[in-house]
């Protein structure tokens, strides 16, 4: 018995600190798990209007809770899915199945922009900072375009949308647009699409929206992509790069698929005259389907 005693004390000195720590065995929790955040962006950058989702994943929280504050005033915002703000933009984001604790503010505002806390109320508590900017929309319009003075003539900006000037679509299609910016100098610091007076991005509330931009060498080339359009799509699309000209070209979505693709091979003089023969002959055929089915409803 009492060599038992004397192993246990052994045993317990060999594993407990003496410096009051938390006891930890090498590789294992001794006493209660503590929380710790995982590695996710610490800064948010995005153009007033959108809305900006602030990162914060928590692993082992168990019974403790996640709390968001606002640095520049120290307001609390939300207190586990609680939101504590009369500012209802604010909300935390979080699903059972998930560590995320995502705070989201809608409709964004430059006002917004500062540093905002993720803390955990554990023993010590442990806080993450996430930064948050916000630029002025209407800043950013009022610098897209001015004109050019002779020192920027020597950037030699250019725009261009690829393709015709004016795009048929039929109803559940896709659109693709491609919009290339020259320049000899620098490229300009983002490229911006709008629909009619809309500007378009990624959680737009249209959704089936892509986005992609390559910059190489002395051009810089964005691709936008609307998946399943429809007539509400019908429009002028423009692509507007920050500090050079702006590129348009008109946009329509028809249901009826033959005089889509009749309007898409362009059946006008204009047209006829310039295209292939191959497309010419593959026009009137489209031409004649579409007038035989129009003989009845004529006659009748």
């Amino acid at each position: 018995m009492c060599v038992n005693k004397l192993y246990w004390l052994f045993f317990l000195g060999s594993v407990l600190p003496s410096s009051g720590e938390a006891p930890r065995a090498e590789g294992w929790w001794v006493g209660r798990p503590q929380p710790y955040f995982s590695e996710s962006p610490t800064n948010v950058t995005l153009i007033s209007g959108q809305t900006a989702y602030l990162p914060c994943r928590v692993h082992m929280l168990a019974d403790r809770t996640v709390t968001w504050m606002r640095v520049r005033d120290l307001h609390i915002l939300t207190i586990g899915l609680v939101t504590y703000s009369a500012d209802d933009r604010f909300q935390v984001l979080h699903s059972p199945e998930t560590d995320d604790w995502t705070l989201q503010v809608q409709y964004s505002q430059p006002r917004d922009s500062g540093t905002y806390k993720c803390q955990v109320n554990s023993d010590p508590k442990i806080v993450r900072n996430v930064h948050l900017i916000v630029t002025d929309k209407r800043l950013l319009d009022s610098q897209l375009y001015r004109p050019p003075t002779p020192a920027d003539k020597k950037a030699g900006y250019g725009t261009y949308i690829l393709g015709a000037n004016e795009r048929f679509l039929q109803a559940g299609s896709s659109l693709s647009l491609v919009c290339v910016v020259t320049h000899t100098l620098a490229p300009p610091t983002a490229v911006l699409w709008y629909h009619d007076t809309t500007i378009l991005d990624y959680d737009s509330p249209r959704g089936g929206i892509s986005l992609q931009v390559e910059k190489t060498g002395d051009q810089t080339t964005s691709r936008l992509l609307l998946s399943s359009v429809h007539e509400g799509d019908s429009g002028n699309y423009t692509c507007v790069p920050v500090n050079a000209p702006k590129a348009s070209v008109s946009v329509h979505v028809n249901s009826d698929e033959l005089r889509a693709a009749v309007q898409q091979e362009g059946v006008s003089g204009a047209t006829l005259a310039s295209a292939s023969p191959g497309h010419l002959l593959q026009a009137c055929f489209v031409a004649a389907a579409l007038a035989r089915l129009a003989a009845p409803s004529a006659l009748s």
